[in-house]
């Protein structure tokens, strides 16, 4: 069988054609990489420069008693709810596996120190047990099973209605 100049000229034409698409996934998957680190900077950027929430993240780390009688319908409320939200959402992302193991690690520090605050442990057993009641989802999901699963937040929170003794919300 003898090969024709079409023939020739026809896998010369598929062999530049899979160099391109291979050229094409080489840039493509370096894209992704720069908007997954851009997207990691953006969380980073938000949760370790915005002032609100660098103030509260220090209350929650060192004032142990933070969450008390006056706590909810405050603006201290409404900032914690915010970090907290962050933070749920970083956990779902893992969760997710739509970030990595090393990309968690950048925000484990301050998601270890929200988990291990007892007013933080308290705040999400007087949540979740007040969504239980109401039959709906509690706010704060994904970082409470984290806490869970890691062994920094009891266990027997979701099930021990009495695990805690100070009701703030009613259930």
């Amino acid at each position: 069988m003898c090969l024709t100049f079409e023939n020739y000229l026809s896998i010369i034409s598929l062999f530049f054609v899979l160099i391109g698409g291979c050229f094409a996934l080489f840039q493509w998957r370096s894209s992704l990489k720069i908007k997954r680190a851009e997207f990691i900077n953006q969380i980073l950027d938000k949760l370790r420069f915005d002032m609100e929430l660098t103030e509260i993240m220090y209350i929650v780390d060192y004032d142990q008693n933070w969450y008390n009688e006056s706590f909810h319908n405050s603006e201290e409320e409404v900032t914690i709810d915010k970090l907290f939200s962050y933070l749920d959402y970083i956990c779902y992302l893992k969760f997710t596996n739509n970030i990595t193991k090393t990309e968690f690690r950048i925000f484990q520090y301050e998601i270890h120190r929200v988990c291990i605050s007892p007013s933080s442990q308290r705040y999400l057993w007087n949540l979740f047990h007040f969504s239980k009641k109401n039959n709906t989802c509690c706010s704060f999901l994904y970082l409470l099973d984290y806490g869970i699963n890691i062994g920094i937040i009891d266990g027997n929170l979701k099930t021990n209605r009495n695990l805690y003794n100070k009701k703030y919300l009613n259930f």
